[in-house]
């Protein structure tokens, strides 16, 4: 037989039969919904094999030879009883798509980050409470769904950020707020009943639906708030969680630029993020002479330019906005009557200077009306620390 696709699913095979050997240059295998509870090892042998979709079974474990199917681009191996995955999957360099939704999975192996030419991961409907860092490696990503994780806080804003991601699906996890460095070719962003969430950053704002302001109730988490920055918001008094990273944030309008030296440096160390990962360096960490520099380099960018003409990447400190949805009132001429809101939901904003800051509003003093906020100590109660934004309107630049 020269057959090079396999449809053997909805057969109750409790077994990967072995009539698979008949079938010469096998490159689909198709063996859904059956109670196969095992991967036989003479099953790695087929290394002609391109796809295979084994969702739905009875699997408890994947096998450490799987690297054998060294032209393997398909796995499916969804909806079974997976509680971990051999750090081998990640020697399947040509592997493209990996789903292992549905299972038990309580890590990912950082071995992961060898899979350049992955394009899709969905690691939806398991038991993650974090993403290894490592994922930012796989290059290639470009649709990535972590969906029904009921304990994930936090998407690292490496991964987030990836050259290639164009689809993020995160709805129904434990998100405490959203990353902020999203990537540029994102087109399709999925983050419904994540109700510990209580702002939105501007770069989701084209993927906004009327649903966030009709949503459950915000639901309080416990977060630890050591290394954490919070502001209050003053129109509605909540508390809001900024990026992992964050240790400075500037009002806007302010009397001078900050530009921070620090920053630069953080940005330069990106750049050489080519051949080795900066945050795998680890002679590079040794030589640090603070030790958060390291966490600040592990992160990355926490966010990016608010204003599109400039979208630079951002670390540690930067300019910050809290801004609601704005309908001037057809009667008056007074912009900043806030009457006219048509929208509950709170949007934030980042920008790299001060000038970055005032060109975003004088575009956008007529959709939008600014908050004003104050930083948010672990007693809040420091009232040095109180910074309020004022309400600009285009004639203030």
């Amino acid at each position: 037989m020269n057959k090079t696709i396999l449809h053997w699913s909805y057969l109750n095979f409790k077994d990967v039969p072995m009539d698979l050997f008949l079938y010469e240059d096998l490159e689909e295998v198709y063996l859904k919904e059956n109670f196969i509870s095992v991967i036989p090892k003479w099953l790695l042998n087929i290394t002609t094999l391109k796809f295979i979709h084994l969702a739905g079974n009875n699997l408890s474990e994947l096998p450490t030879d799987i690297y054998m199917l060294e032209n393997l681009e398909f796995l499916d191996v969804s909806n079974n009883e997976l509680k971990e995955l051999p750090p081998t999957l990640g020697l399947l360099l040509n592997l493209q798509q990996l789903n292992v939704s549905g299972n038990q999975l309580t890590e990912l192996p950082v071995e992961l980050s060898s899979l350049r030419n992955l394009e899709h991961l969905n690691i939806a409907k398991n038991q993650f409470r974090r993403l290894p860092i490592q994922l930012s490696e796989c290059v290639r990503l470009n649709e990535l769904n972590v969906s029904d994780n009921e304990a994930l806080v936090h998407i690292p804003e490496r991964i987030s950020n990836l050259p290639m991601l164009q689809s993020l699906a995160a709805d129904r996890c434990a998100l405490i707020y959203l990353p902020a460095a999203l990537s540029k070719f994102m087109n399709h962003v999925r983050i419904f009943h994540n109700t510990a969430i209580n702002y939105i950053p501007m770069v989701y704002e084209r993927f906004y639906q009327n649903f966030y302001d009709n949503r459950q109730r915000i639901t309080p988490i416990a977060v630890h708030r050591k290394g954490l920055f919070w502001v209050r918001e003053l129109e509605t008094n909540n508390r809001l969680v900024l990026p992992v990273g964050t240790r400075t944030v500037f009002p806007v309008p302010s009397t001078e630029n900050r530009v921070t030296l620090y920053d630069d440096c953080l940005h330069a160390l990106q750049s050489l993020n080519r051949s080795l990962p900066v945050y795998e360096n680890a002679a590079l960490h040794r030589l640090l002479p603070e030790p958060y520099i390291s966490s600040h380099i592990n992160n990355g960018p926490i966010a990016r330019c608010t204003n599109s003409t400039c979208s630079r990447c951002l670390y540690t400190s930067y300019y910050f906005m809290v801004v609601k949805r704005f309908k001037p009132d057809p009667y008056t001429l007074h912009r900043n009557l806030r009457r006219g809101s048509t929208s509950k939901q709170l949007f934030t904003c980042n920008f790299c200077t001060n000038r970055c800051a005032l060109l975003w509003l004088t575009s956008n003093d007529k959709k939008y009306y600014q908050v004003n906020w104050r930083v948010s100590d672990d007693d809040d109660d420091d009232e040095e620390h109180v910074s309020s934004v004022l309400y600009m309107s285009c004639k203030c630049y």
